[in-house]
Formats: structure tokens, sequence, C-alpha cells
């Protein structure tokens, strides 16, 4: 009997944080350094060596212009990555939940990640500047 309960105690704690109760910092600092960065900002993949589809993730800096809005080559303000407000609509989060290619392709993020994320950019995105060009 208690090695069932050591045992399912073990399970517990490894099983992570409730998404509710994540009281860790919904901020562009902590989602890259904690999350991105070691999840994606890898050197195979969005380093600022490798930079996968033109995005990096291993510095906050890095972070930011990717997901930030930027001027494109006509000079016009376009969406990046990342709508502040509105998780749904915002091509990270609909990389890291689709099915097929789904990010990072080694194994998907942990729900209690993704969630961070999702209530980080319906928050408001924090520490996400209005534009690329803003990012230090």
């Amino acid at each position: 009997m208690h090695r069932t309960v050591v045992a399912a105690a073990i399970v517990l704690a490894a099983c992570g944080v409730d998404p509710e109760d994540d009281a860790r910092p919904k901020t562009l600092e902590y989602v890259t350094e904690a999350i991105l960065a070691p999840s994606c900002g890898n050197a195979q993949c969005h380093s600022s060596f490798r930079q996968s589809a033109h995005r990096a993730f291993d510095t906050i800096q890095r972070a930011c212009e990717a997901m930030a809005p930027g001027m494109n080559d006509e000079g016009v303000l376009e969406v990046r990555d990342v709508i502040a407000g509105d998780a749904n609509a915002s091509f990270l989060m609909t990389v890291m939940t689709r099915t097929i290619d789904r990010m990072p392709y080694d194994q998907p993020l942990p729900l209690v990640d993704l969630e961070l994320i999702r209530k980080w950019i319906d928050g408001g995105a924090i520490g996400l500047p209005d534009t690329a060009e803003e990012c230090k």
C-alpha cells in the first residue's frame, strides 16, 4: 500500500502544474526563456544561427522580432506570429497545436506550457512591443 501511495505521489508531481493554478509569469521574457528557447530555439531549428522559417527563439530579442508586427519590404506593417489579445488568431498557437506539422516536431509542448502561452497572448502579450523595430 505504501509503495502505491508513493508511486501515485511521484506520478502526480511529474504531471506538472494545473493550468488554472499556474502562477508562472505571463511575459515575453518568461515565455521565451522558460519555454520557447529550450524547446524551439535549439541549433537545429529556430536559433540565431539557423533561423528556420526566418524565426529565432533562442534569445528574448530574437523571439520578440519573430513575434511582433514588423514592416514588410513595401514598408507596410504586417502581423507576424502573435496577435496580442487573440491567441486563437495567432500563428504561434496554430503551429504549436495543429495535428499536422505541429511544432516542435520532436514532441509537443506540455499542455500547461501551451496554456501559459495562450494566456500570455490573450492577456495582451505583455512585454511584446507594438512593432518588431522596438525589440531590444
